[in-house]
């Protein structure tokens, strides 16, 4: 298995593990005490006076399980402070670390390792991919998600590039991979206007809203304002143009939008973010002033990321079924409550091998 050099993935994709170390206990040293000698019975030679015994060593306390000492010499050991631990969260991570363990044992199976520099390179990247300088990404996504930049290394980034490694002697990037990247980016694109309902509201309304939006621009821009999505409202409900072979989003999204013309005004569309009504206003004519020879190398680049993100869960499935995980630590039985649970983490492989897929771009233009 090759070990060259891979960067991250970009999003970018909440996981965190509670590494504990349990140490063997020391063994005390035993002292072998002589039998006495019998003077022999017919005066002879006279023995020399009898040597006292040595006292015994003190027994030393061993410093290799203590994390820290109190009044001088009473050890806080790894184990009482790793029970500490587990009892106030350690089962809620369990999982995570023990599917953590499980990319770190198919790892050395493989021979796939991750060096230092190639953890920061994937930091870098993913800075770069959701648009944060790193002071900002340590004092405000990192809090968001309730991790240290430790945690974000060791339980997000190795394990993505460990597994990543291993994927690519199953992954082959076709000339069908490029030119659906190319079309993606340069081809024909429809700009809409998008008016997007919570999937909880009452459906009899959106239908009175929808009769009431399609009587003309005025109308659509006034729904579009008052729309629950505060950034589809901010901008109007303007997005940014859509492209063929989306990914993370209802394919009726984008066959809806290549089948209107300039000017209409679509069904109610029932998608996974919630209830969606589009205006075309304008389509978008192929980019000329690229060519495929020429960007050959970044569509490589992004076939590659982008069957990575989908052959990564495959892979996962596979090792944990080998693995087989028996989890026995459920925490401690008094005064359980249940906790809230943290934000979800960016489209990022996490340490579960799971890939969290981006939503549809609908960020306002």
């Amino acid at each position: 298995m090759t070990n060259e050099p891979i960067r991250g993935r970009r999003w970018n994709k909440r996981l965190a593990a509670l590494v504990l170390a349990a140490v063997g206990t020391g063994l005390t040293t035993q002292h072998i005490i002589p039998l006495p000698v019998l003077a022999a019975q017919q005066p002879v030679t006279l023995l020399p006076p009898a040597q006292p015994t040595p006292p015994a060593p003190a027994q030393t306390q061993d410093t290799s399980r203590a994390v820290a000492y109190i009044y001088g010499n009473v050890a806080v050991t790894h184990e009482e402070f790793g029970k500490f631990l587990m009892d106030r969260g350690g089962s809620d991570k369990l999982e995570l670390f023990v599917n953590k363990r499980i990319i770190e044992e198919e790892a050395k199976k493989a021979g796939a390792t991750v060096s230092k520099e190639e953890m920061e390179l994937a930091l870098i990247d993913d800075l770069v991919g959701i648009g944060v300088k790193k002071e900002e990404f340590l004092q405000i996504v990192l809090p968001k998600y309730g991790k240290s930049l430790f945690e974000w290394m060791e339980d997000v980034i190795r394990p993505r590039l460990l597994i990543s490694k291993m994927c690519r002697k199953r992954m082959e990037i076709t000339d069908a991979d490029l030119k659906l990247q190319f079309e993606r980016r340069y081809g024909e694109q429809r700009r809409v206007q998008m008016i997007m309902w919570p999937k909880k509201d009452d459906l009899k309304s959106i239908h009175a809203a929808y009769a009431e939006l399609r009587k003309g621009q005025t109308e659509f821009d006034q729904f579009a304002r008052a729309q629950a999505n505060p950034a589809l409202a901010s901008a109007k409900g303007h997005i940014k143009p859509i492209t063929k072979h989306l990914t993370g989003e209802d394919k009726i999204v984008e066959t809806t939008a290549f089948s209107m013309r300039a000017g209409d005004v679509s069904e109610i569309l029932n998608t996974h973010q919630g209830w969606i009504v589009m205006k075309l206003h304008e389509i978008v004519p192929p980019r000329t002033d690229v060519t495929f020879e020429k960007e050959k190398t970044m569509l490589e680049k992004a076939a590659f990321e982008e069957k990575l993100t989908n052959e990564i869960p495959k892979l996962f499935a596979e090792m944990k079924e080998r693995a087989k995980p028996n989890l026995l630590y459920t925490g401690p039985t008094d005064w359980k409550t249940i906790s809230r649970p943290l934000p979800a983490l960016p489209p990022v492989q996490q340490a579960t091998g799971t890939v969290i897929q981006p939503p549809m771009q609908i960020t306002p233009r």
